[in-house]
């Protein structure tokens, strides 16, 4: 069955008739044209499938319908109301006034999900082709807008900060946003567990790839910063492949980088806390990784925490800030590197790194060296929340390491995160039939975390799928009419099924 058909489906058999009640978030949503009730400690908001409670801590204004749903609170607003007045929006407006906005906004949200359905698939993705990268994506493009604006700043200030020119001859770089995870691993070629990646082959195909994850949109921001410094480097030398342990190190250190509104610049070289958690579990079990090993190019997986602490330790310490950028540069340039051919393209081996590393940095002893990076790890990178614990536990699940990750769950909730896509992902990582109804708790508390997370309500649809089908399908309804643009509850096989039902239902002209 096409998704054509079950939008079809959702727009003759499960839309909300017109209400007329708002809810203003604080996180700045809008919950329109619905029937809202209040109640002890927030508000009930009417669905055809079920009631949604929204405690009033998440509330910033509620606008009812009529004189029943406003409470005055002063003697001006008692005159308002007398005068056949209704509040809306912060403003004072005649019903007809009302109505007719409301009737006016639906018209637009209409069209405005009509032009986000058709551009959903791949094949009529959006298309804005700028000086340095032809942008495709199916993702929101007032989401997007914020992503391209970022990815031209984080070009200019590389380019300018590094002193790189783009090769000649080399054109705007293809990048892709995908709104959906699955149509990321089909089109954008990704390997599962990845979040994005850049294609370094072959020269006249280089691309970068994103999954938006709109749960933790923070993370798919340091992933694009990350990619997006792997292409950078590239453009050093568009021959020379940088070895993993520095290129993937350098990528992490850029990878925290944010954009200043206010200063108008770009901040560079701050904490990855998910990375920093994961190094400091090691250094508690006693586990220290050596300058020699890291240079050496042995770490792996460590070049991106360990590595990253290394690579902070030094852009970020002025005594050898300025040396570290010549020996990153002379890696790619300079001819006093030797260097081999791998794939295609020149690098340089481990042994090679560390020669060259004594020689430029003026270094004899890297233990005393590794002491300094050490000490500097402990005494001056400090998480400053839970949010390492929900970067680790989201590593570990990549790297598929499940018992890990779901410590680093436990410990981002028993810190105190608030974060409903962490209590999601811990459901998830959970095993064996014994965790069904843990599972089933951290998909509650995440609906209370935010009760129009509807991917929360099809995720408990399917944990109650095999004992509870009527709640289940009821579920399932509730998160289409809360998001009927996720396409991932229209992909959902349970899903399917109900509106395949519906459609069987529906009677015959």
């Amino acid at each position: 069955m096409k998704i054509a058909i079950l939008w079809s489906v959702f727009i003759c058999g499960l839309s909300p008739s017109l209400q007329a009640d708002d809810l203003i978030l604080k996180d700045g949503r809008f919950i329109e044209n619905v029937k809202v009730e209040k109640t002890a400690g927030g508000y009930n908001v009417k669905y055809k499938n079920g009631t949604v409670f929204v405690p009033e801590s998440l509330v910033k204004d509620c606008i009812m319908e009529g004189v029943d749903g406003f409470v005055p609170r002063n003697d001006k607003e008692r005159e308002m109301i007398e005068k056949g007045l209704v509040p809306y929006k912060g403003k004072w407006v005649t019903r007809a006034r009302r109505v007719s906005s409301i009737k006016a906004k639906q018209a637009k949200a209409k069209a405005k999900l009509e032009e986000l359905k058709k551009h959903r698939e791949w094949m009529n993705r959006y298309v804005r082709k700028e000086k340095q990268f032809r942008f495709e994506f199916t993702i929101d493009p007032e989401i997007f807008d914020n992503l391209g604006d970022l990815m031209d700043v984080y070009y200019k200030y590389f380019t300018k900060f590094w002193k790189i020119k783009k090769p000649s001859g080399l054109g705007p770089l293809r990048v892709c946003f995908y709104h959906d995870y699955e149509t990321f691993l089909q089109v954008g070629g990704a390997n599962k567990g990845v979040m994005g990646y850049y294609r370094h082959t072959p020269i006249d195909q280089l691309e970068l790839n994103f999954f938006y994850d709109r749960i933790d949109p923070e993370y798919t921001m340091e992933v694009m910063f990350h990619e997006t410094n792997h292409y950078l480097t590239h453009l050093i030398d568009i021959n020379f492949s940088y070895p993993h342990n520095i290129g993937e190190a350098m990528a992490e250190y850029y990878g925290a980088s944010k954009w200043d509104p206010i200063g108008k610049k770009m901040k560079v070289g701050g904490l990855l806390e998910g990375r920093l958690t994961e190094v400091m579990t090691d250094i508690q079990a006693g586990e220290f990784k050596t300058l020699e090993d890291f240079l050496g190019n042995k770490l792996g997986y460590a070049d991106y925490t360990w590595g990253w602490t290394f690579v902070h330790f030094m852009m970020s310490t002025r005594k050898y800030e300025k040396k570290f950028k010549k020996y990153f540069l002379d890696l790619a340039k300079s001819r006093s590197v030797n260097r081999e051919s791998s794939r295609g393209r020149k690098t340089v081996t481990g042994p090679e790194m560390i020669r060259y590393f004594k020689k430029r940095m003026g270094v004899k002893d890297l233990k005393k060296l590794e002491a300094e990076w050490h000490a500097y790890i402990q005494q001056d990178m400090k998480l400053a929340s839970h949010r390492g614990y929900e970067k680790a536990a989201r590593a570990a699940v990549s790297t598929q390491q499940p018992a890990r990750a779901r410590r680093f769950f436990r410990l981002a909730i028993e810190n105190g995160s608030t974060n409903p896509g962490t209590y999601l992902r811990y459901a998830d990582a959970l095993t064996g039939s014994d965790s069904k109804e843990k599972a089933i708790g951290l998909v509650k508390r995440a609906i209370e975390l935010d009760p129009f997370n509807s991917s929360a309500y099809s995720k408990l649809g399917r944990l109650l799928r095999p004992s509870d089908k009527p709640e289940s399908t009821r579920l399932y309804a509730l998160a289409l009419e809360l998001d009927p643009d996720n396409v991932d509850i229209l992909r959902d096989e349970a899903l399917m099924k109900l509106l395949e039902e519906s459609t069987k239902k529906k009677p015959k002209n």
